[in-house]
């Protein structure tokens, strides 16, 4: 099985299509709506546990401030897991990611917060 490409500077649309591929390749099409949701629900626990140890808030494992930079690497990939999963409920439910964030963020440049 070839690898599946992302091109360099690619449009949302094209992140969507290609977690599309990739679950299709894994044979993953078939995880349900619901699922999804508690898979990235147990994603985002990874990568809030991954920032507590970046800011030396995990008290089982306090790494050395050497190691910082793997640590914010290990951030970024568990942003990468939960963004997987966020672009796959997307797909499940047809919602352009691109289109609604451009109109929910135009929506939040106008409103104001108390």
């Amino acid at each position: 099985m070839s690898e599946i490409e992302l091109e360099s500077a690619a449009p949302m649309r094209r992140y969507q299509e290609y977690i599309h591929e990739l679950e299709a390749s894994k044979g993953w099409l078939d995880v349900d709506l619901v699922h999804n949701c508690f898979l990235m629900g147990e994603e985002v626990g990874e990568l809030f546990k991954a920032v507590r140890k970046v800011n030396r808030l995990f008290d089982q494992a306090e790494a050395p401030v050497e190691e910082r930079e793997a640590l914010v690497a290990h951030v970024g990939e568990e942003l990468v897991d939960v963004l997987n999963y966020l672009l796959a409920i997307a797909n499940r439910l047809d919602i352009d990611m691109e289109d609604a964030f451009r109109e929910k963020n135009a929506r939040n440049q106008r409103r104001t917060w108390a």
